[in-house]
């Protein structure tokens, strides 16, 4: 019995010093990524984020920005990292871009990753398809 009274409480101890679990970033608002999209580098800045999005209901929120100078909308759920971006032809409303990533994990000291695919469905942005997306804060 005192052996495993002992037990438990090496194992209740050494909970306690253990590193406290990660989780994403509840807000995007104001952040800057570096984002390669099928090798070109651009910047994607999440400008603000606002209340209940999509594809989630309250969990997911609404988020806006732009990569390079092109508006995009589209929403963010922290509990899955999803981010989720739609650019928008500004004259038509037609969608030419679709962003579908995922946010990594805050770690103290280390930078923020983005990871996903880019959809091109104007030519303008270069041949029709999907293609890696990928970033850092």
């Amino acid at each position: 019995m005192k052996t495993l009274l002992m037990s438990v409480l090496a194992a209740a101890a050494a909970a306690t010093t253990l590193p406290a679990w990660s989780a994403r970033p509840a807000n995007l608002a104001g952040t800057t990524w570096t984002v390669q999209i099928n090798g070109a580098s651009e910047q994607l800045v999440i400008t603000s984020q606002g209340g209940t999005g999509t594809a989630g209901g309250p969990t997911c929120v609404t988020v806006h920005g732009t990569i390079g100078s092109a508006p995009l909308r589209g929403w963010y759920c922290r509990v899955t990292g999803r981010l989720h971006l739609k650019h928008n032809n500004m004259a038509t409303g037609a969608t030419v871009r679709t962003v579908d990533a995922h946010v990594s994990d805050e770690v103290i000291g280390q930078p923020l990753y983005l990871g996903g695919t880019v959809w091109i469905e104007d030519a303008v942005f270069g041949e029709l398809g999907a293609y890696n997306f990928s970033g850092v804060r």
